[in-house]
């Protein structure tokens, strides 16, 4: 039923009203003016560069319900999912869904003074302060299985069991851990830890020592499914994201290293040089035979030729006698010097008769 005395105000979806709703003879009537829905107009305070809508804007006459301690030492910072009221809720829902949560954390069910989460974010990555304080902070939250201390609680509004929380939402929560990790000179880097002593969880009791990272998630410190299985699984992306990196990618296998440079080829040595050939002994060549004595005899050249002897004709000096070059004659020539030759012999038989022929 809408009041219809606040011009601004607008009637909500049924699941908004879980915290703003109240029993009335007419029916259910949202909670009373002063509460605004969050819109372009609403003041936002800076936080690191995270616009918040504070509390006051949506929450101002919802009063803690007891004394909100101080957190003297913040540490880490632990991420959680509310589960209610789903991953289907409109932007016009958010103000009630809040509201309802402090309804229902203050009540005798849960016993806390105020919202448990210091901050929270909206599928549609709005990020709202949720326990009175926070922005000014900083102050405790408050846990299912007990709250270990040490800590700021910020809360994905949705469920994330089976439903990956929307990228604006993911994105709102990196930019609002980076602004806190900040703001209380916590590390963020790959690796970063904090070590304390627990104040006591169903986890790790009281006087426990813990060691987390600095972004953990609330399973690692109670027994609970919170913040689903899905952002757990997504926790060290987060933690890349809230530390102004590029998100990590795809893992590829290793890629093969290097092969080994190829040793330099090495050519079998060279063979020693062949000894020097021994210089060439050219055989002597056998002297010229020495001419054949030509008998006194006349001999035949070629046919129809006489070679006739031609005896030697004393020297000057009266050397020995001895034959020279046989003379080649013509075969006419060859028969008048035997003519010759045979008158001569006749004579001298005349002259000596004692000679033979």
């Amino acid at each position: 039923m809408w009041s219809g005395d606040v011009p601004w105000l607008r009637p909500l979806s049924r699941r908004s009203l879980l915290g703003g709703m109240a029993a009335g003879a007419g029916g259910i009537v949202l909670a009373r003016a002063g509460i605004r829905p969050a819109s372009a107009a609403t003041a936002m305070i800076d936080l690191g560069g995270v616009a918040v809508v504070p509390r006051h804007e949506w929450g101002g006459d919802l009063a803690p319900a007891g004394p909100i301690p101080a957190e003297p030492d913040v540490r880490y910072l632990l991420v959680h999912h509310s589960v209610d009221p789903g991953n289907d809720y409109t932007e016009g829902d958010v103000v009630g869904v809040l509201r309802g949560f402090v309804r229902n954390h203050t009540s005798p069910d849960k016993g806390w003074p105020d919202l448990a989460y210091n901050f929270l974010v909206d599928r549609f990555g709005r990020v709202w302060e949720g326990r009175t304080g926070s922005l000014a902070g900083p102050v405790a939250g408050a846990a299912s299985g007990g709250n270990q201390g040490f800590d700021q609680l910020c809360c994905f509004i949705g469920n994330h069991q089976a439903a990956q929380p929307s990228a604006a939402a993911f994105d709102a929560m990196a930019r609002l851990l980076r602004a806190l990790a900040a703001r209380y000179d916590m590390s963020l880097a790959d690796g970063a830890t904090a070590t304390f002593t627990s104040r006591g969880s169903n986890r790790h009791p009281a006087g426990a020592v813990v060691t987390t990272p600095t972004v953990a998630g609330h399973r690692d410190m109670s027994r609970t499914q919170c913040p689903g299985d899905l952002v757990a699984a997504r926790l060290g992306e987060l933690r890349v994201l809230a530390a102004g990196a590029a998100p990590p990618q795809a893992t590829n296998p290793p890629a093969a290293p290097p092969a080994p440079p190829a040793p330099p080829a090495t050519n079998p040595p060279a063979a020693p040089p062949a000894p020097p050939a021994p210089p060439a002994t050219a055989t002597p060549a056998p002297p010229p035979a020495a001419p054949a004595p030509t008998s006194p005899a006349t001999t035949t050249g070629t046919p129809g030729q006489t070679v006739a002897p031609v005896r030697p004709q004393s020297s000057p000096t009266g050397a020995g006698a001895g034959w020279v070059r046989p003379v080649t004659l013509g075969t006419g020539t060859a028969a008048a010097l035997a003519a010759a030759a045979g008158v001569a012999r006749a004579a001298r038989r005349h002259q000596d008769p004692d000679s033979g022929p």
